[in-house]
């Protein structure tokens, strides 16, 4: 059900998704917070995600996330961005420091609502070691197909990708690009992707040839089985 206080229940047609006066970054990814069409105010969306594909994409600053999740914005997948639910969460909770563990609840909810206007999302976000297991239990309550990818160039690619981006208005500083850097490494849940000297295109490609998904939405023999876990996160 998808409620306007001020217009009462509204049908899907009648709802933005994304809020762009809530963007801070100068990319294609919009913060997601749903508003009615007709009065513009907030709306409500009561809704569990009940099956779909989650591509996961995760990585230093620099890696090239943002870059990989707007060319598959281009093949038909909605994104979700890390940073962008930083917003989102700063805004319904009227805070400025957001930790990483105030995000699970509002990229779960962001998930939700994605689901209702497609099968295929992709997540770009910084995911930490310690933080995997919660995403899985996201997923898998929601039934969804999933894997995770973690964008990992040569150091210095990063760096210097990080100082000619123009998607944010400041530079990066470097200790943070060396923190995640060291920080992110995973097990073999998480398949690594060098893209030092590969294009974003055929990163996309590399990407969606691991995670082949047939039209109808089912997933081909090569894409990862789940076990399910009953309820909702």
């Amino acid at each position: 059900m998808i409620t306007c206080p001020n217009c009462g229940e509204i049908a899907e047609n009648e709802i933005k998704i994304y809020n762009g006066s809530l963007r801070k970054q100068y990319f294609s990814i919009t913060p997601i917070l749903p508003t009615c069409k007709h009065c513009g105010a907030e709306a409500s969306i009561s809704h569990t995600c009940n099956g779909g594909n989650i591509i996961v994409l995760n990585g230093t600053c620099g890696s090239g996330k943002s870059t990989v999740a707007e060319l598959l914005i281009d093949k038909g997948f909605l994104a979700i961005d890390g940073d962008c639910v930083m917003q989102v969460v700063r805004h319904k909770k009227n805070i400025k420091q957001v930790a990483f563990c105030d995000m699970f609840d509002e990229i779960a909810s962001e998930i939700d609502i994605l689901s209702i206007f497609s099968e295929n999302i992709v997540l770009s976000h910084v995911i930490l070691p310690e933080d995997l297991d919660k995403f899985i239990e996201i997923f898998e309550a929601r039934k969804m197909n999933y894997k995770f990818f973690l964008l990992k160039p040569e150091y210095q690619t990063a760096v210097e990708r990080c100082q000619t981006r123009t998607c944010h208005t400041s530079v990066t500083p470097e200790y943070w690009i060396k923190r995640f850097y060291d920080l992110l490494i995973f097990d073999e849940r998480v398949e690594v992707i060098d893209n030092t000297d590969i294009t974003a295109e055929q990163t996309v490609e590399h990407i969606l040839d691991k995670f082949a998904v047939l039209p109808d939405g089912i997933p081909s023999d090569n894409f990862i089985k789940i076990t399910f876990i009953a309820g909702a996160v």
